[in-house]
């Protein structure tokens, strides 16, 4: 059996991650597997610029459509995001028009709005949830002719009626094959970066999290971790293999386990020695913590914080920790020379000027402070906080429907943001950006005046050199790689265009 995955978007990302794993079950039990990958240059995936006139010259659910025909494929499989739902429906309708092979939604937006998403005419199946068991099972079924009458997490349709079958339990992450890392190639080489997921789920609820809107499906069980021996099985492969410089962990949540996570350092020192990132949370993390990583190979954490006005991150967000264990929890890693971003989110329900102005003065205080990674927020179907912005007034009834549909899902725009102030986030997401250049003597008299909403209109491309020089001054490798493998993408993207017309 031909099955054809197709997916639109960046890469290092836990979606990617998931459909190589995705791919290698596929490949265990006999099928063939090829991967149709748009990477969305300057589209809304694109971290680096956005650019939407650019981006339609790259990119259309019609060339997407033609290399999926191209393929002949028996079964056709979409893995969606919410900001790529649209562009995957089209293509699979221009696609529908060509081929009778049966199309499939699974990945993160079909299980976030599964009723939306089966409701459309060019969806035949959907998979809610993880998708390592259900579609093996589902595709067994169309292989043989018969009804997938019982595959856990499916949604299907039968005479006008839609039926659906309630997630399975989470699967076992350590029964899972390698996943195949060759699926994103010649994209993806590995020969720099190695991503790697070693859990899923988290076992916080913030309540913008993807992660939460998915554990209210699964329950608390959702998080799980592979075992120290599956992660070196995997990393001790791919080692060999790509002979790459980095691991990135892409787990929401690598901390927390001491126990776990001191068996894991020990052998990535031991096996691995190369240099790794990861995210940890501020709940949690302790000088142990801190020393475990360090001696592991540990080069950048990143945190999420979101704000530092403790009464939304905890009555709005979710988020227990307090400012003064954020100071304690940034200054261990002063202490241990451990560069560290932080996440920082605009548009929250309830906040205010006050509120940047107090976080530019606190990140400023942070001596290994690498970036400062600004997002505004992104309400997801489902999430608990669409209660809050509604509460707030930044969204309407129509608008939290529309989410159904992936609108506003792009957390590099305002489309929900109060219209008074967001100028002002803009100004403040840039001055962020630059803080590490401001003297703070110079900072003071910004935060004092009445220009910060000008730094927002600083052309993108200026503001990536300011980020560009900042990974020059602190080692970034990650930035590093962006820097190295972006243009390089973009041209080669460029060349294939120009041979395809």
């Amino acid at each position: 059996m031909n099955i054809v995955l197709v997916y639109k978007g960046r890469y290092v990302i836990r979606q990617a991650l998931d459909l190589e794993t995705l791919a290698a079950v596929l490949k265990a039990g006999g099928r063939r597997v090829r991967l149709v990958h748009d990477p969305d240059p300057f589209g809304v995936t694109d971290n680096v610029f956005q650019i939407p006139a650019l981006a339609k010259r790259f990119s259309s659910p019609g060339k997407i459509a033609q290399k999926i025909l191209k393929a002949k494929p028996d079964a056709i499989v979409f893995s969606a995001l919410p900001n790529t739902l649209d562009f995957c429906l089209k293509a699979a309708g221009l696609v529908k028009q060509r081929s009778t092979a049966p199309v499939i939604f699974l990945g993160l937006h079909p299980t976030l709005s599964p009723e939306y998403v089966i409701g459309r005419d060019v969806v035949d199946y959907l998979i809610e949830g993880e998708a390592e068991e259900s579609l093996p099972a589902l595709l067994d079924s169309l292989e043989k002719g018969k009804r997938p009458e019982n595959v856990a997490g499916l949604w299907r349709k039968k005479g006008g009626a839609v039926i659906k079958n309630p997630p399975g339990p989470p699967v076992n992450l350590d029964a899972l094959p390698l996943p195949d890392k060759d699926l994103f190639a010649p994209r993806e080489r590995h020969d720099y970066s190695y991503a790697a997921m070693v859990s899923r789920g988290c076992p916080f609820s913030c309540t913008y999290c993807e992660e939460t809107c998915i554990k209210q499906k699964y329950g608390p069980k959702y998080f799980r971790r592979k075992s120290v021996e599956s992660v070196m099985a995997e990393l001790t492969a791919a080692k060999e293999k790509y002979r790459f410089r980095e691991v990135i962990f892409k787990d929401s949540y690598l901390s927390g386990d001491e126990d776990w996570l001191a068996r894991l350092m020990a052998e990535h020192k031991s096996r691995i020695r190369l240099p790794f990132k990861c995210f940890c949370t501020i709940s949690g993390f302790t000088e142990n913590t801190a020393m475990l990583l360090k001696q592991g190979g540990c080069y950048g954490i990143e945190f999420g914080l979101q704000t530092w006005n403790e009464a939304i991150r905890r009555n709005v967000l979710n988020r227990k920790e307090t400012n003064a264990q954020a100071r304690e929890v940034f200054g261990l890693c002063d202490a241990w020379r451990l560069r560290y971003d932080v996440d920082h989110m605009f548009n929250l329900p309830g906040e205010s000027a006050n509120d940047h102005v107090l976080g530019a003065r606190e990140y400023k205080k942070l001596k290994y402070l690498n970036r400062i990674k600004v997002h505004y927020l992104v309400y997801l179907p489902g999430a608990p906080i669409v209660d809050a912005g509604l509460g707030a007034g930044l969204l309407t009834r129509e608008d939290a429907l529309a989410l159904h549909r992936g609108v506003g899902s792009d957390f590099y725009d305002q489309q929900f943001g109060d219209p008074g102030n967001k100028d002002l986030a803009a100004g403040f997401g840039a001055l962020y950006k630059m803080l590490p250049f401001i003297p703070e003597s110079m900072l003071e008299r910004v935060l004092e005046g009445d220009k910060i909403p000008l730094l927002g209109k600083i052309p993108a491309p200026v503001m990536a050199g300011v980020q560009a020089a900042r990974a020059l001054q602190t080692r970034d490798l990650r930035f590093a790689l962006y820097l190295k493998k972006y243009p390089a993408q973009i041209f080669g993207e460029a060349m294939k265009r120009m041979g395809e017309s």
